[in-house]
């Protein structure tokens, strides 16, 4: 808990009432007397140290540490903050056939995010294109319009994103980095447990979830399912084909955000070990509510953030059961009210291997 503390106030009162009866014999001190401007000197003094000590109180516990104290308590389990990602993707350009685009080429978007091209490429082929800043801002919905900053002779001045830009990440909060960390202090970790693993997974940049059966599926073969920022443009769906690290000739490689995971992973991995890194598989799950066509737009957006969070809470690739009474009661407390009928799942939902529930589409209300 933080240091317990007068106030600035209760101090400079404390020493003035010191003042006014132990030297002026109960009289008060003036305004911009010497006493005054003393008593507010000390409690003011006596105030910084206060605020000094509170914050060690707090930094000098990891429970409560934050920043770069947080930071520094992370590190002796080797645990460190995710830095900030820069969103990425891939843009055609159009205009006449032949023209080259040159590497480095600037594309604004409507919100003012700035992307450049990766490498030199020709109108009509697909060219790679990084924000100039990192962090989730400069993710961007498909369809989205780019322009170029400078013009450039034989080739359109905007153009559509087909697919979105997606990847980018903020710098991890100190929330999240606690949670990791405290993980880190309770694991006994052997450098090849489940334990370690997950940890190691979860401290790759961008990955927010991530789980792993209990034995390995053949032999050394050992199957990893990740999951990104659930607010990104796929719901956190990593996008790329399962599969290992590019270093790993014993299994078929993976592609796309697999890739990428597997071979941060592959210089941590127990020598004999096969790691298969996957996506869960999204399992659409239909939803029909009676009895609450009277509610708003409102809520009944936050009646289908409710059950949203039931599912991605209870949701695990190793096969699970999420009971009607769970997503009743997801709803019951967000409407505020029991009268109401969950048509549509008429039963409790059982995943298989590997999936993952989400709401199809949108809520029915009937």
């Amino acid at each position: 808990m933080p240091y317990i503390r007068e106030s600035y106030e209760t101090k400079r009162q404390n020493i003035l009432n010191q003042i006014q009866y132990g030297l002026l014999n109960g009289q008060v001190p003036l305004a911009n007397s010497p006493s005054r401007l003393f008593a507010e000197i000390i409690a003011a003094i006596s105030n910084a140290q206060d605020l000094f000590f509170d914050n060690i109180s707090i930094q000098f516990n990891p429970l409560n540490a934050t920043g770069s104290d947080l930071d520094n308590w992370a590190s002796l389990k080797s645990v460190y903050r995710k830095s900030a990602n820069a969103a990425s993707g891939t843009v055609v350009f159009t205009g006449t056939a032949g023209t080259s685009i040159p590497s480095g080429t600037v594309l604004i978007a409507s919100d003012g995010q700035t992307f450049t091209t990766a490498h030199d490429a020709l109108v009509g082929g697909n060219v790679a294109i990084t924000a100039t800043t990192p962090g989730s801002a400069g993710n961007q919905q498909a369809n989205t319009i780019l322009t170029l900053q400078a013009p450039i002779a034989g080739v359109d001045s905007q153009m559509e994103l087909a697919n979105g830009i997606t990847q980018g990440t903020d710098l991890e909060g100190d929330d999240a980095l606690r949670i990791r960390m405290l993980q880190a202090y309770q694991a006994q970790l052997t450098g090849a447990t489940k334990a370690d693993h997950l940890k190691e997974v979860l401290a790759v940049p961008g990955v927010t979830a991530a789980w792993m059966p209990a034995t390995p599926k053949a032999g050394t073969e050992t199957v990893i399912w990740f999951m990104l920022d659930r607010t990104n443009a796929t719901q956190g769906y990593p996008q790329g084909t399962d599969g290992t690290a590019i270093q790993e000739n014993r299994y078929e490689n993976a592609t796309g955000d697999q890739l990428t995971v597997a071979n941060a992973l592959f210089p941590l991995k127990p020598y004999t070990e096969i790691q298969i890194l996957c996506s869960p598989i999204k399992t659409p799950i239909a939803v029909e509510i009676s009895g609450l066509t009277q509610t708003t737009a409102t809520m009944r957006s936050n009646i289908r953030d409710a059950i949203v969070n039931v599912l991605h809470t209870q949701g695990d690739p190793n096969g699970v059961t999420i009971t009607m009474a769970s997503l009743e009661g997801a709803i019951a407390s967000t409407a505020g009210t029991t009268a109401f009928t969950l048509v549509q799942p008429s039963s409790d939902l059982v995943t298989s291997i590997g999936q993952l529930p989400e709401i199809d589409g949108d809520i029915t209300f009937s």
